[in-house]
């Protein structure tokens, strides 16, 4: 007998453990486990203070069966002194273990949402909140839920402010362009050379101005039309655009036929040369008698009031704009070569 148990006892061990899982006390152990793990919050609380409370009575019932009366009244009248003398403490570490650990994580939650941290996320009381929906897990979802909805509205912002700058900017481009040609307009010349004076007075940079205007351009509207015109304009734009630096110098159409540039941070016979190039460029288009004169002024090395120095350059430029077209047109005139009407230079 004993040798086919020795043969057997994997088998018999392991029929014996399914029978106790199947046993009625086990099952009931089981479900009440379960049970306990899904139930709330305040389900668990009053179930552990009853288990700590009821157990040990009972255990004490049940081991003095043979006692006298007197002897089961003073041990429970014992117990359930300890049990009122503990059961503060014990609800204190209850409330600890429950309720406090989790306001924390809910307060540092908070916290980080304050902080802009919204990815953040409070990891549920209850595992299943369908099965245990204390208020406790509904706070933390709604706490998560309102996380997301923070996020999502954030986004959704962010997305929208992005727009609307690009729709500032390129508004903003559009009123500081020229339709027409392309280039800046009077309004941002007028604003970029006082800006652009200060700068050059601040950093000791020479500063140039040149005013560029289109002779015979009537004639050339009578003679092929004002969509003819208009083209003469834009590739005159063209050419002015092309021939300054991009970002560093700023071409400009002043109105009309009338155009400019303001050059930074080139000497004298640089800015003459550029001017040069524009107006050959200019003239072997050959539309009718079109030529360009232009006038140069400098930024004075005295300087100091940059809205004064700006209206002088525009000044300055101006009249050597006009003694070009007077004394024969397609030239361009210098400070250097018309001290008379540039005396800051």
């Amino acid at each position: 007998m004993k040798n086919i148990y020795q043969k057997n006892k994997p088998a018999f061990i392991s029929i014996m453990r399914d029978k106790i899982k199947e046993s009625a006390p086990v099952r009931l152990f089981q479900n009440i486990l379960l049970r306990f793990a899904k139930s709330s919050l305040k389900t668990r609380a009053v179930m552990a203070i009853l288990l700590l409370t009821v157990i040990p009575a009972g255990t004490i019932l049940a081991l003095m069966d043979n006692v006298s009366k007197r002897e089961l009244a003073m041990y429970l009248s014992l117990h359930f002194s300890l049990c009122i003398a503990f059961c503060l403490p014990l609800a204190n570490w209850l409330n600890e273990w429950l309720v406090n650990r989790e306001l924390r994580n809910m307060n540092k939650f908070c916290v980080s949402l304050k902080h802009g941290r919204l990815d953040q996320r409070i990891e549920l009381f209850a595992k299943s909140v369908e099965a245990a929906p204390d208020e406790l897990t509904r706070l933390q979802q709604n706490l998560n839920w309102l996380a997301h909805t923070v996020a999502k509205r954030e986004y959704s912002l962010t997305r929208s402010l992005a727009q609307t700058n690009k729709d500032k900017e390129r508004l903003n481009l559009l009123s500081y362009t020229d339709h027409l040609t392309g280039l800046f307009n009077k309004r941002f010349f007028e604003l970029k050379l006082v800006e652009a004076c200060s700068k050059c007075i601040s950093c000791k940079t020479p500063l140039h101005l040149m005013l560029i205007d289109c002779d015979h351009f009537k004639e050339v509207n009578d003679l092929f039309g004002h969509q003819e015109g208009d083209k003469l304009l834009a590739r005159l734009g063209q050419i002015i655009d092309s021939s300054v630096r991009g970002g560093t110098d700023f071409p400009f159409r002043f109105g009309g036929d009338e155009f400019g540039a303001i050059l930074v941070g080139v000497d004298s016979s640089r800015c003459e040369e550029i001017a040069e190039r524009i107006r050959r460029r200019f003239a072997d288009l050959k539309v009718g008698r079109a030529s360009l004169s232009i006038g140069i002024s400098k930024l004075c090395c005295q300087a100091q009031n940059p809205e004064t120095e700006a209206e002088s350059l525009i000044s300055t430029a101006d009249k050597a704009l006009y003694f070009a077209k007077n004394t024969g047109r397609d030239k361009v005139i210098s400070p250097a070569q018309y001290k008379e009407i540039a005396p800051n230079v």
